[in-house]
């Protein structure tokens, strides 16, 4: 069954052609992976796809009332309420059935109304069914998912900054649980706590899924179905983002296979032509010319390839072998951010620099290069260490000189040498008259990789270089890493991007740098099987984890709900159910604290802080028991029901 469905569908700007007509579908469970270099029209297609934009040709037709929920890349609250009321506007509709409940009530306390009675009956049952009570816990997990705290709830939307407005608006699409989600960069702004629930999300939606991304991690562990754009065509393919690659390339090289047989066919046949048109084997030269005709009207064209940028990054000369090292380092401004203590950093390591926004990881770059003082303490480099850095803000790209002058102003080339650097980086002819200032953020992303290949630093400073870069520039980036023999310090929410290429992690927590000998993708192995052993009843943990945890309370609290009768007594049955919406809500409350103490725990064993991990198991007793009592006055209060 579809839900959307795409005929003949094209999108033209003038004379541009975006992409040609095609034709597909939208059915539920797909997890659609749309991809294709930046500018060629994925944005476009997902607001054809939402009727924001009318398309050139064909039609887009939505299935009976399907419901579509479409978040852009650039994405708004509009009104003037609380964070927390611009959530609450996903459930207009079960807001409307409260409001009706209300006025029934009013209605049934000044007589009884047998059809007034069964409206209220029936509402009170859509209502609960459609998680009316639980609308409050919903919004609160929604933004503590995107990372938004309790004391954010009622901040005012107008004072929120880009950042808390883009990851707003993405809880609020989810919270609308349409039959189709289409997101373009969701993403963007989102720390790796926020990544990895909203990942979690997308694996539980049970309807269709349309998703414009460049997390690479993202794409590979939720596309079920992969749209690639490309030279004008949409190409679809029943295989997830990964494996659709694989297909691309076999479908290349079975083209490039049959070009190549056509085209050596056509020579053959002109020089037989040539030799034998006027001679003895004229008939056969003349049926040689009638199939050429045949190929003509059919001829294959050669496979296309898109450009791609061209990097290595060069170290130079090597350093001594202690690259870096912390004395007793605070990194701050008026108040230390992170306590670093003492670190050593040693040639050829490649160390992913990872905690949640706003932590202090930029700052801890800065303070590396000198351009923040310490608080405390000393950063210092070691012997023969050159510094290159690539910064996120990306300073002196946004000025009013154009992409050549920038390169020859950053560097010693003469016009030539940067024509062939900017040329390697897919600026050619007029593009490298371009003024920065106007520049995209990809192309942007290349005019700083251009010069990052000039600098030869042994120490690599990378202050999120993924960003803006298409899937192909992410790879290309992560290969000229990974064979750079210098040391590198890599601050990135690319999370494919520091599996593939860290040899060690340093995490920002709790204002402190906890150093381990390993890199990201051991890192997210043995947070696994911390989680996994914290479900199982692990040494990590006192009791049972989260996930065992909620699936008991589901079964003891249906398992009540389930064996209670109906009242004839409307009212008493209501006030019954707002106590127990009361208890559900600070239940779920003390689950959410408990799940955090449980990370913690997973943190403090990992870095061997005993004394924390005590402090952590007294609380996680205490918690535990809180949330026991709680459950006992639930079924305490199903059992009044009953």
């Amino acid at each position: 069954m579809s839900l959307i469905q795409m005929e003949q569908l094209t999108k033209a700007f003038g004379v541009d052609i975006l992409f040609a007509p095609f034709s597909g579908q939208i059915a539920p469970g797909d997890r659609i992976a749309l991809i294709g270099d930046n500018g060629v029209g994925k944005s476009t297609l997902l607001k054809l796809l939402a009727e924001e934009e009318r398309p050139s040709g064909g039609v887009v037709r939505r299935i009976g009332q399907v419901r579509v929920g479409y978040l852009p890349q650039t994405a708004r609250l509009h009104g003037s309420g609380t964070l927390r009321q611009a959530m609450e506007e996903a459930f207009a509709p079960l807001r409307a059935m409260e409001a009706e409940l209300r006025a029934l009530e009013v209605e049934l306390g000044s007589g009884t109304s047998p059809d007034a009675v069964h409206r209220y009956d029936d509402l009170l049952h859509r209502f609960d069914a459609e998680g009316g009570y639980e609308i409050d816990a919903a919004v609160r997990a929604a933004l503590a998912g995107v990372g938004f705290g309790e004391d954010e709830l009622d901040k005012p939307v107008e004072i929120l900054s880009g950042g808390e407005e883009a990851r707003a608006a993405l809880a609020r699409v989810l919270l609308e649980n349409p039959d189709v989600l289409l997101l373009d960069e969701p993403t963007n702004h989102l720390d790796f706590a926020a990544l990895d629930w909203f990942e979690e999300q997308l694996l539980g939606f049970a309807g269709a899924l349309v998703l414009v991304s460049h997390d690479r991690h993202l794409l590979d562990r939720v596309a079920n179905r992969t749209w690639e754009v490309a030279f004008g065509q949409v190409t679809i393919y029943r295989l997830g983002y990964e494996a659709s690659r694989g297909a691309r390339d076999a479908e290349r090289e079975k083209l490039l296979e049959a070009f190549v047989t056509q085209e050596e066919t056509i020579e053959k046949y002109k020089d037989f032509i040539r030799r034998h048109k006027m001679g003895q084997k004229h008939r056969q030269a003349k049926d040689r010319e009638k199939k050429l005709e045949r190929i003509e009207e059919a001829r294959i064209e050669a496979p296309r390839e898109a450009k791609r940028i061209s990097l290595r990054i060069r170290s130079g000369s090597a350093s001594g072998k202690r690259v870096l090292s912390f004395s007793d380092l605070a990194v701050g401004f008026d108040r230390p951010l992170i306590e670093c203590g003492d670190v050593e950093l040693f040639r050829g390591e490649k160390v992913a620099v990872v905690g949640s926004n706003g932590c202090g990881k930029t700052s801890l770059l800065h303070t590396i290069i000198g351009e923040l003082a310490p608080l405390r303490g000393a950063a210092e480099l070691g012997h023969g260490v050159r510094v290159a850095v690539y910064s996120q803000t990306q300073e002196g790209l946004h000025g009013d000189g154009t992409v050549l002058e920038t390169i020859l102003g950053k560097s010693s080339l003469t016009i030539s040498e940067a024509r062939g650097l900017l040329g390697a980086f897919l600026f050619s002819g007029d593009e490298v008259e371009k003024k920065a200032k106007a520049l995209s953020g990809g192309e942007r992303s290349r005019i700083a990789l251009a010069l990052l290949s000039l600098m030869e630093g042994n120490l690599l400073l990378l202050d999120e270089p993924t960003n803006h870069l298409d899937l192909a520039s992410q790879e290309i980036l992560e290969q000229a890493l990974q064979a750079y023999d210098g040391t590198v310090l890599l601050v990135s929410h690319d999370r494919a991007l520091l599996e593939a290429v860290t040899t060690q992690l340093w995490r920002v927590e709790d204002g402190r740098l906890l150093v381990s000998s390993y890199g990201y993708a051991e890192h997210r192995r043995r947070s696994e099987e911390a989680r996994h052993a914290a479900a199982a009843g692990g040494r990590i943990t006192a009791s049972s984890g989260p996930a065992e945890r909620r699936s008991e309370k589901s079964a003891r609290l249906n398992e009540a709900a389930g064996a209670r009768p109906r009242k004839s007594d409307k009212y008493e049955q209501k006030r019954l159910d707002d106590a127990r919406t009361g208890l559900e809500r600070a239940i779920e409350e003390l689950e959410r604290r408990l799940g955090e103490i449980e990370r913690d725990l997973v943190t403090e064993s990992e870095a061997g802080n005993g004394q924390r991990i005590a402090s952590l198991g007294v609380e996680h007793k205490a918690v535990t028991a809180d949330l026991e009592a709680k459950y006992r006055e639930w079924e305490a209060l199903a059992a009044k029901a009953e």
